[in-house]
């Protein structure tokens, strides 16, 4: 010890790891242990410490809170699938805000390798309303997770410096909600999955009407990696957020980040921009098969757009109607796969333009066919060096704003009368 402290190397303190059964726990499923769960929590606290949660089926009919430097550890094992420790929660039934199942404070908490049910959701038809399952914090961790039937999944709003990593599950209404973040929130692993509604035809279909797997308001270098989603109406949703006055950090606005290795399988809208920053959102190794309705988009840039969106390596197919359409903002596609488009409406263009920017350069088209309608005082567009097996036409309202060059083969002009319902409503 004389020449550890010599050296400047005095051994850290060891947290301490607190059995939640010590503190009268049951684990039965049945006997309700909020408060002896939160009695381990508060103890957790004092000494910086963690509560272990050994396998079981917890009842949690209030809302726990893990303080700071808290860890909450119990022992479930995905991907995938109720096992381990279970928490069966029934708090906030019949309410989209408040206080969920828990709710990480005070910043560098954690909650890891534990499962979540909701045992009073509805067998089929429109789902029960429940807070977010899980409420992040400043410098929270949220690892192996599975969050089998939650109305809401995870909160991040305010969790700077987040990580969320290795969750797996199916949110009914909306997965992750991402705001009000000035610095990095990382999200990598995450795979939404019909674990839940696969059976239940009708509260299926409502999850593909009304469900939104990933949203992004205000976020600074949002960091996001390796996450899929399937059957919802949205995967991705960027969007313009509030600001909060009085609260610190509470500037509202856009995001801003990297996605890599994203993906969105029958979704109605794969990605939805209703905004982003300037700055832009950078997509790179996206999948996105959008067949949720007639009218899906893979990509859609909607009015009132001002940020900017790059995809770059993204793969796309099972197409119904147009891939893209974009009325405002500015699109980026870049050395993408495009494997088919308007596998339901033979008559789509891949793109539509209404507004905005659109630049298409180094892609591959796997058909031939109707390239693009370009509309719009203000549109201008750029297909350079992109390949096909066959001709692509395209009916060009834009006159010289917009460019084909080195198009193999040179694209062609096509005049197409649009049908009345092509566009959105």
């Amino acid at each position: 010890m004389v020449l550890a402290c010599v050296l400047g190397l005095v051994a850290p303190a060891v947290a301490a790891v607190l059995d939640a059964g010590d503190f009268g726990v049951r684990g039965d499923g049945v006997t309700d242990d909020t408060p002896a769960l939160q009695r381990a929590l508060d103890a957790a606290r004092q000494k910086g410490g963690t509560v272990h949660l050994p396998a079981g089926r917890y009842l949690v009919a209030g809302s726990l809170t893990i303080g700071p430097g808290v860890v909450l550890r119990g022992e479930y094992v995905g991907p995938a699938g109720l096992n381990g420790t279970i928490l069966r929660a029934t708090g906030g039934k019949g309410q989209e805000t408040g206080p969920g199942c828990l709710v990480l404070q005070g910043g560098a908490n954690a909650v890891e390798r534990i499962a979540i049910e909701y045992p009073e959701q509805v067998a089929d038809g429109e789902p029960v309303p429940y807070p977010y399952a899980i409420t992040g914090g400043p410098s929270c961790r949220i690892e192996d997770v599975f969050l089998y039937n939650a109305y809401q999944g995870i909160n991040l709003d305010f969790c700077h410096l987040n990580l969320v990593r290795n969750v797996w599950g199916e949110a009914l209404r909306v997965g992750i909600h991402a705001d009000h973040l000035s610095d990095i929130s990382r999200i990598e692993n995450v795979h939404f999955w019909p674990f839940y509604t696969h059976n239940r035809p009708k509260l299926r279909e409502w999850v593909q009407q009304h469900g939104v797997a990933f949203q992004f308001g205000r976020s600074d270098w949002q960091s996001c990696t390796n996450t899929f989603c399937y059957g919802y109406h949205t995967g991705y949703r960027f969007f313009t957020s509030q600001a909060m006055a009085g609260v610190p950090g509470g500037d509202g606005g856009t995001t801003n980040g990297s996605f890599v290795g994203i993906g969105a399988d029958r979704c109605v809208y794969g990605i939805d921009v209703e905004n982003a920053f300037a700055i832009g959102v950078s997509i790179t190794n996206g999948l996105f098969a959008p067949f949720g309705s007639w009218d899906s988009r893979a990509v859609l840039l909607r009015k009132g757009n001002t940020g900017n969106l790059t995809l770059t390596g993204c793969n796309f197919w099972a197409v119904p109607d147009s891939l893209v359409e974009v009325q405002d903002g500015s699109l980026t596609l870049s050395a993408c796969n495009i494997h088919e488009w308007a596998v339901g409406h033979q008559e789509a263009p891949c793109f539509r333009v209404g507004g905005g920017r659109l630049n298409v350069s180094g892609c591959t088209f796997n058909q031939g066919g109707y390239l693009a309608e370009l509309r719009g005082e203000r549109s201008r567009v750029s297909f350079t060096g992109n390949t096909a097996p066959a001709p692509l036409t395209v009916d060009n309202g834009i006159g010289r704003r917009a460019a084909f060059q080195g198009n193999s083969p040179a694209v062609r002009p096509a005049k197409r009368q649009r049908r009345a319902n092509g566009g959105r409503r």
